[in-house]
């Protein structure tokens, strides 16, 4: 490691150039909807395809991102017959289809799933699960030949369907099934939430967005969570080698799992409904009554920024964004500026929504409302430690949240908060980077 000042980041697993294509075709598709009266579930997958479709043939076509290592595939070339383990193939599509039928299962199980809330998600898996099963024969055909290491977890997956156990390594259906157990529980939630937001904006008229200074941040608002809803949504499908956006490992951490499922229904049900309600009802308009003046339009402005720059944070992502996983270190965006930036402005956009210091019932009441606040807060806080300690694993996350803490726009909140610092691993060095002109420092 040099002692010299590094003068960039490593290079972000992902480019802003990709999200800017994933950002066109989102805006495209919300534009040729509007006035078709395309149905919530259609709205919903169109909007995903026209947002990973172009994002995945940047990725493959120009960036060649399986020509990656972290990619884990030898360099393919055109795929000869004659190296197809047809066998292996088969073990692994049995994996997947058994993995499959024991999610289809744990939601037949659970009553969280018999909800109606979930129904948009049964109606998108009855249209795209079969074509998605289809394009898995031809995707295992084309990756296994060229995989480094092709006895994956699909593969242990499937010799433990095959009820071959000693050929099922344990460590590895461990973190393939983490992987799936992510997959399973918040692709449903994410998809319900995104095709809701787009149906909203297809049905609110622009005259509507328009007609007033807080229907516009309401509107920019949803808007920006539904930017926000879509990379999220798409991160959860896209989890291939041919495009570099598979999972490395998932978080091994229990408090991690804890605190980041605090946050979703059915959990957060409970825990933020009932222990950390911190809004009484009252906005932000409220507090300024009915004289509007500069500080209006100020603090309206400032929430619209804070929106934007939480879904820009996580449209930084591309097709690798994924709640307890590693599948690539972010370094551009937002994230060039500090570690974390989703979570920072996604807090900061509820205490300037909430306002939970301004309440009609007193200073007390006021008081006990930010400490909730506060704890919802301490929560994001837990987990932004949860995920560094785990991609502190990788020698790149290392490099990056160290130039971070000296290069980074928003370094000066750990030298004021020194809890908000990165402290590295013991022994674990950080991997080299480059610079513009190509030398490692």
């Amino acid at each position: 490691m040099s002692e010299h000042p590094r003068s960039a980041p490593p290079t972000s697993a992902t480019s802003q150039v990709t999200m800017l294509l994933g950002l066109a075709g989102y805006f495209a598709a919300l534009i040729l909807m509007r006035g078709t009266g395309t149905g919530r579930v259609e709205a919903g997958v169109f909007a995903m395809l026209a947002t990973a479709l172009p994002m995945m043939a940047h990725e493959v076509l120009v960036l060649r991102v399986y020509r990656h290592k972290t990619a884990g595939l030898v360099q393919p070339a055109v795929l000869q017959w004659q190296r197809i383990n047809w066998p292996r193939i088969l073990v692994k599509l049995i994996g997947l289809w058994g993995t499959l039928a024991v999610i289809a299962a744990a939601y037949w199980l659970f009553p969280e799933y018999h909800r109606s809330f979930y129904s948009p998600f049964w109606e998108a898996c009855r249209t795209c699960l079969p074509v998605l099963l289809l394009l898995a024969v031809p995707y295992f055909i084309a990756t296994d030949p060229w995989m480094d290491a092709p006895e994956d977890g699909y593969f242990h997956a499937g010799n433990l369907f095959l009820g071959r156990l000693p050929l099922a390594e344990r460590a590895a259906l461990l973190d393939f099934g983490l992987g799936w157990l992510i997959k399973g529980f918040f692709l449903p939630l994410m998809f319900v939430y995104f095709s809701g937001n787009a149906a909203y904006l297809l049905e609110t008229p622009l005259t509507a967005a328009v007609e007033s200074f807080p229907a516009f941040v309401s509107y920019t608002g949803r808007l920006a969570v539904g930017v926000d809803l879509a990379f999220v949504s798409i991160g959860y499908v896209l989890t291939l080698r041919l495009t570099n956006s598979h999972i490395r490992s998932c978080n091994p951490l229990f408090w991690g799992w804890v605190v980041t499922l605090a946050m979703y229904v059915p959990f957060f049900s409970v825990i933020g409904r009932k222990y950390l309600e911190y809004n009484d009802g009252i906005g932000w308009l409220d507090m300024f009554g009915d004289s509007w003046g500069p500080w209006v339009f100020l603090w309206g402005a400032a929430i619209i920024t804070s929106k934007v720059l939480w879904a820009w944070a996580n449209a930084s992502f591309g097709i690798r964004f994924s709640n307890l996983t590693h599948r690539g270190i972010i370094t551009n965006g937002p994230y060039r500026w500090t570690r974390h930036p989703s979570y920072l402005f996604k807090n900061i956009s509820w205490w300037l929504l909430s306002v939970p210091f301004f309440t009609t019932e007193g200073a007390a009441e006021a008081l006990r409302h930010c400490l909730l606040l506060l704890g919802i807060n301490g929560i994001y806080f837990l987990r932004a430690k949860a995920e560094e300690k785990h991609l502190s694993e990788d020698p790149t996350y290392v490099a990056y949240a160290l130039w971070i803490e000296q290069h980074g726009k928003l370094r000066w909140l750990g030298r004021l908060i020194p809890m908000l610092r990165y402290c590295p691993p013991n022994g674990l060095a950080p991997a080299p980077v480059h610079v513009p002109d190509g030398k490692p420092t």
